[in-house]
């Protein structure tokens, strides 16, 4: 993925997440889950946001992945999965 590309899917995944936690200043460092931008029915959505958006398909290896946890660290797994 290129640098450009990579900078529209973060923007993308924060766009989504102010929409759904009503937060206008969201840090893509955070944990996601912990700093109350979504929660465990969320990231439901969250996947299905990400496969169809990104055209990937996310497994519970990604889950497990600690990048998951955070909007940095999921662009970097989205980023992984479009080069393969």
């Amino acid at each position: 993925m290129s640098k450009s590309n990579e900078i529209l899917v973060k923007e993308k995944l924060v766009q989504w997440f102010v929409s759904k936690s009503q937060m206008e200043n969201i840090d893509t460092t955070l944990n996601y889950f912990e700093s109350g931008y979504i929660d465990s029915f969320d990231v439901l959505m969250l996947i299905e946001f990400c496969e169809s958006s990104f055209n990937v398909v996310l497994n519970e290896i990604h889950f497990e992945d600690r990048r998951f946890s955070s909007i940095d660290g999921l662009v970097d797994i989205l980023n992984d999965l479009q080069v393969q």
